[in-house]
């Protein structure tokens, strides 16, 4: 459970950057009623077992580009150099999380859920180990 909970709360905070990019070209008050709105409907839906699937999916793959670029950025002196990678690493972990079939809201409220609802994280867990048995 640790293990998955550590990977969950790396993944939200990589994401959450990736999320704020996503929205910045919105005006900031337009914006959180937005997020708002749409985080409240995410919420009250139950996630079936195909979206949760899709979430390990999308939580591994997003792992593996924020060590790819993690060794990237450790080598690169240059802010300027470093910024853009950092928004390479977030336009690919958008990616990654799209691949997998999932909307980056969806994802990032998924992500916080699991750390805060014991039911979901242990269905998340569950999954987790039906993959890798497989």
């Amino acid at each position: 459970m640790t293990r998955l909970v550590k990977l969950i709360a790396l993944t939200l905070s990589l994401t959450t950057g990736a999320v704020s990019s996503v929205y910045a070209a919105q005006k900031v008050q337009n914006n959180e009623k937005a997020i708002n709105q749409i985080q409240t409907s995410v919420e009250q839906q139950q996630f079936d077992d195909s979206t949760l699937e899709k979430f390990t999916v999308a939580m591994y793959a997003v792992q593996d580009v924020a060590k790819e670029f993690e060794v990237k950025l450790q080598q690169e002196q240059s802010t300027e150099k470093q910024q853009q990678l950092q928004a390479n690493a977030r336009e690919a972990m958008v990616d990654e999380i799209k691949q997998a079939g999932l909307e980056v809201k969806t994802y990032t409220t998924i992500a916080q859920l699991v750390r805060q609802d014991e039911a979901l994280r242990q269905r998340v867990m569950n999954i987790v180990n039906d993959q890798d048995n497989s």
